[in-house]
């Protein structure tokens, strides 16, 4: 059994019938140190790191079995603080009974704030997406925010419930985080995996699909072309962004 890349996971076969999928993810520079660019609270650096490998996952189909902090800071306090963060979010996330593991840095005093964040989980091989065999409708789900936008618009990010709402609909083939990237790069990966063409159904020069969104702001969701319409309906949150066919 071989280790397997898929976009920015690492699957690993456990047995003949279950695969491991991992997800990490880095923060540094934003919290309450002297150094750091973005003033905010460690707790909300945390979660907000942990909420893009979770929601790879989630994406993905894979549910979480073990969360790895590793916190380039001194336990207390700004350990503790992302600690409380980590846990919050789980909380959230309502997975509060997965096991946390993890480590700081004790030895050497830090003048920025530093987070890697390592999920685990773990998925039915036979459960592992495959490329679509239809053309697919992209929605957009979410607003791409970065840095001191995401402190603004804490009460305006999408939910994990939504997300699994989304994920369990039948007609949703892929579902795809957008990080730093921006919209624009992971709709054209979400192209390749499923070997189809990119048709832009709204500006592709538009900043909202060339810019940063941060801790996975933005999902971008693929459905079946026959049933856009209908899971619009169903979620009226979602905004078309692009078609993805197999003919130009």
């Amino acid at each position: 059994m071989t280790n397997t890349q898929f976009r920015d996971l690492t699957l690993t076969p456990l047995t003949a019938t279950e695969t491991l999928v991992i997800a990490c993810d880095s923060s540094a520079g934003i919290g309450e140190k002297k150094a750091d660019v973005v003033a905010v609270d460690p707790a909300i650096t945390a979660a907000y790191s942990l909420r893009v490998p979770l929601l790879e996952l989630m994406c993905f189909g894979a549910h979480p079995i073990t969360v790895v902090d590793t916190v380039g800071n001194e336990m207390v306090p700004t350990g503790e603080r992302i600690i409380s963060g980590v846990k919050a979010e789980l909380a959230r996330a309502q997975l509060s009974d997965i096991p946390l593991n993890g480590s700081t840095e004790d030895n050497m005093a830090t003048v920025t704030t530093s987070i890697g964040i390592t999920v685990i989980g773990r998925i039915q091989t036979a459960s592992i997406p495959k490329p679509a065999t239809t053309d697919l409708t992209v929605f957009k789900l979410g607003t791409p925010y970065v840095g001191n936008d995401v402190v603004a618009h804490l009460d305006q990010i999408f939910s994990y419930d939504i997300v699994r709402q989304i994920r369990a609909n039948a007609d949703v083939v892929d579902m795809l985080p957008v990080g730093s990237k921006g919209v624009t790069y992971e709709l054209d990966q979400m192209a390749q995996t499923n070997h189809l063409k990119t048709h832009y159904l709204i500006d592709r020069t538009l900043p909202e699909l060339n810019t940063s969104a941060g801790p996975a702001t933005v999902v971008l969701v693929g459905v079946k072309k026959a049933r856009a319409a209908a899971v619009s309906q169903k979620f009226p949150e979602l905004i078309a962004v692009a078609e993805l066919r197999r003919s130009e």
